[in-house]
């Protein structure tokens, strides 16, 4: 039987879900059990599963040079 883990616990793992990077199979139950249980954190995932698709289909145009040297740049001093 799955518990559910809480809003914040949820929320603390979304992105790890989101990305796959969850492994534990335990984990990927426990946070898919709260979603099917909370309306808000279902939502707010289904929200973010949009945002990363536009950001997706954004990130496949060229951005322009200027702005790659800018960041190139800004890399170099990491």
């Amino acid at each position: 039987m799955t518990h559910d883990i809480g809003c914040l616990r949820a929320i603390e793992t979304f992105y790890a879900y989101l990305d796959g990077e969850l492994e534990d199979s335990d984990s990927i139950a426990e946070f898919e059990h709260h979603l099917e249980h909370c309306r808000s954190c279902y939502s707010r995932i289904d929200m973010e599963k949009m945002l990363n698709q536009r950001i997706r289909k954004s990130a496949q145009h060229d951005s322009p040079e200027e702005l790659r040297n800018r960041v190139a740049e800004l890399m170099k001093k990491f």
